[in-house]
């Protein structure tokens, strides 16, 4: 049995809330199986004990709040903080111009 990091399992919560937007809680267990744990984890835990390996697998919880909070910390890419890039809004801004005189 291949299991997964701490980082792969992340990236697989991260997932199950950009296709739930909804869900606010999700497990994953150390072979990558997903749940969405906002009413209950009875099916999690049923799969880490009762699966195909026959041993107990190991469950990691993640909070939406938590993630999104960790994704505000960590540093951006120009674009992504917003920061100009000059020569773009330039060329824009001069195409904008040439629509409108020819209007």
């Amino acid at each position: 049995m291949k299991t997964k990091n701490e980082n792969e399992r992340k990236a697989i919560a991260a997932d199950i809330f950009e296709r739930y937007p909804k869900a606010k809680k999700v497990a994953v267990t150390s072979d990558g199986m997903a749940f969405i744990t906002d009413e209950n984890e009875i099916a999690v835990k049923n799969h880490s004990k009762n699966n195909r390996y026959g041993k107990e697998l190991s469950i990691s919880h993640f909070k939406r709040d938590e993630m999104e909070d960790e994704q505000e910390d960590k540093p951006k890419t120009a674009e992504q903080a917003g920061k100009a890039r000059k020569t773009v809004i330039e060329a824009a801004e001069k195409r904008m111009n040439e629509l409108k005189e020819t209007e």
